[in-house]
């Protein structure tokens, strides 16, 4: 369960690369991802999309929703969103290593 700002853009970064989703749909996949550890509610997930949209990582648009109401926001990935999950990927993937090595010393 992402703990921090960070945890939780490695884990919208990981789910948008190759496929564009909207907000909700986002924190579906990650609800059954998670087994329902990780439930986010508007308040947290689209605060996140919002920061990395102006860190460049994200381009947005709004698009007629199929069953009407309200235009549904779909987010992609850009150049500098890629390369930046590439970097909290790799991180992420040192610090896994670290623990899981300290754990298999106790």
């Amino acid at each position: 369960m992402p703990t921090h700002d960070g945890d939780l853009e490695l884990s919208l970064l990981t789910l948008l690369e190759g496929e564009e989703r909207y907000g909700l749909e986002l924190a579906k996949e990650l609800r059954t991802l998670t087994g329902g550890d990780l439930d986010l509610n508007a308040g947290t997930l689209y605060p996140a999309l919002h920061r990395m949209e102006k860190k460049g990582w994200l381009t947005s648009d709004a698009r007629p929703s199929a069953r009407g109401g309200h235009p549904l926001r779909y987010y992609r990935l850009t150049e500098e969103g890629q390369a930046a999950l590439d970097a909290k990927r790799d991180a992420y993937g040192r610090w896994h290593q670290g623990l899981t090595e300290r754990w298999g010393k106790g």
